[in-house]
């Protein structure tokens, strides 16, 4: 199924749409960050979302070390990272448990070394030490030919891209952050897609953020998707006049309203 979203001007969320919220699923860098920082007021939405008793799951393209930071410290009960390889989540029993996916190439390290070698020239991104399945490129170094060439490479080594706003992710295997989160969901949580669908929302800023809009009925993306807005195939429901950060506390401030008890003082 697809959802056929047009990426209204967020005005606010309905009663209808507050009340089913339950599932927070989200991306991070530019959408919860803003130019690369957590800033307070966002660490305060998460934390008034967890005081209110909502799910948090994080589904990003950054590493495996990022994740274990998140997981540890922010008040999220999960953490899918490098574009759906891996899970870090937090047990019942209050442990951190990691699982990775299934769908991974059991060949991707050879395949991984090999386009590394190939694209030895182009600058990896900060954070690649602490990657474990994928390689993720530093998009601001590259010119969108080189973006274009990367990506054919890529899929010429047997592997598949993504971009985002700071990456150019290439993983291994038949998954994707849609894929994953489902797969992720249900096998560590006993959520059903039609429980996702009923109860989540998205919240994303960039274009590999397009398979969530179009799967959730309900999801939001900041001001940088109106930017890009000709390049979707598929948008958000709503688009916050706020970027990054910025537009998630928005969100955040509507979503939580209607219960004046979780308004933090």
């Amino acid at each position: 199924m697809i959802v056929d979203n047009h990426g209204l001007p967020f005005q606010g969320f309905s009663e209808e749409e507050r009340n089913a919220i339950g599932i927070i699923v989200s991306d991070v860098d530019d959408t919860i960050t803003k130019n690369g920082k957590l800033y307070p007021d966002a660490l305060r939405s998460l934390w008034r979302l967890k005081k209110a008793g909502k799910m948090i799951v994080l589904l990003t393209g950054g590493s495996a070390g990022w994740a274990d930071c998140y997981i540890r410290q922010w008040p999220v009960d999960a953490v899918i990272a490098e574009s759906g390889a891996i899970i870090l989540a937090h047990s019942k029993g209050g442990d951190i448990v990691y699982r990775f996916n299934p769908m991974i190439d059991p060949g991707f390290q050879k395949k991984k070394e090999g386009l590394l070698k190939l694209t030895a020239g182009l600058q990896l991104s900060s954070d690649q030490y602490a990657r474990i399945y994928d390689i993720a490129y530093d998009k601001k170094k590259l010119s969108g030919k080189e973006i274009k060439t990367l990506e054919s490479m890529v899929r010429a080594a047997g592997g598949h891209c993504s971009e985002s706003s700071i990456h150019i992710n290439a993983g291994f295997g038949n998954y994707s952050k849609r894929s994953s989160l489902l797969f992720f969901l249900n096998s560590l949580f006993d959520i059903s897609a039609d429980t996702l669908l009923k109860t989540g929302i998205y919240f994303g800023d960039s274009l590999n953020d397009e398979d969530m809009f179009a799967l959730l009925p309900l999801s939001v993306g900041m001001h940088s998707v109106e930017d890009m807005r000709a390049s979707f195939r598929h948008l958000p429901k709503y688009i916050t006049s706020g970027y990054g950060g910025d537009g998630f506390n928005e969100a955040v401030e509507s979503l939580l309203a209607v219960n004046p008890e979780n308004t933090t003082k």
